[in-house]
């Protein structure tokens, strides 16, 4: 949800839940002016079953919005093994160029994963990683231009052209894939469902001029967690739900 990408998480999930605790608030105090206003019947117009029909609303948006949030997860954990696969085979065929093209082509390989790994460890070097994996494309596409040039054109060489492409293509698929978040719309709609279902909460409580602080409290928490796993996953590389690196780290281990 962008709108809220200029908070830390922390202070997401204090805000969400300062947020629905106010609007419990305000509900309750609305119930209780409805009451006096009808004195006639004591009661509050808003039914139980109109609070309930709300929260069930309300629930299957945060289950559609986290079963989006959690595709778009794995979309990124199978990239990352995609592109440690092309990046490996890439390394692997290189092998079979002469040097200095070799040791060129391995080189920038081995910077490749070093820079996919430092943006995956720091969001703000995510930029400067796209720069440079470009920068490194350039080169190593025009080290195969040239070898053809030279006149190699065995089939040897057509499969190392292949996976440098290989490499270049999931380049583009991983970014896609990086920059997929929950749409826009249906987080706001979410988050305005959220509010209005504590409002009517917090006028149901009023029903017996009686509210009961903790069980709102502790009902108020349980929904702003879960939220908050969502915002989670719909953060690549922030909040404990990161995606790993695992299969990159593991290639540049065996490349060094």
């Amino acid at each position: 949800m962008f709108i809220l990408d200029i908070l830390p998480m922390w202070a997401v999930f204090l805000v969400t839940l300062a947020l629905v605790l106010i609007a419990a608030e305000i509900g309750y105090r609305t119930g209780i002016w409805l009451q006096r206003r009808d004195a006639s019947t004591g009661k509050t117009p808003i039914t139980g079953a109109m609070v309930g029909g709300l929260l069930g609303l309300m629930a299957f948006l945060l289950a559609f919005s986290i079963g989006i949030v959690i595709n778009q997860h794995n979309s990124r954990r199978e990239m990352v093994v995609t592109e440690a696969n092309a990046v490996g085979t890439a390394y692997l065929r290189v092998g079979f160029l002469d040097d200095p093209d070799r040791t060129t082509a391995r080189d920038l390989l081995r910077e490749y994963v070093e820079i996919r790994l430092a943006a995956a460890d720091d969001p703000t070097m995510f930029e400067t990683m796209v720069a440079r994996s470009e920068e490194i494309h350039g080169v190593l596409w025009s080290i195969m231009e040239d070898n053809v040039r030279l006149g190699d054109d065995s089939d040897i060489l057509a499969l190392v052209v292949e996976s440098i492409n290989e490499v270049i293509d999931v380049h583009a698929l991983r970014l896609e894939v990086a920059q997929l978040r929950l749409p826009r719309l249906l987080g706001i709609v979410l988050y305005a469902a959220v509010i209005l279902s504590f409002l009517l909460v917090g006028v149901a409580n009023s029903a017996d001029g009686k509210r009961d602080p903790i069980a709102i409290f502790l009902f108020a928490l349980a929904f702003s967690v879960v939220l908050m796993v969502l915002i989670d996953l719909d953060r690549p590389q922030e909040g404990l739900l990161n995606v790993s690196q695992t299969a990159m780290s593991d290639l540049l281990r065996t490349m060094k």
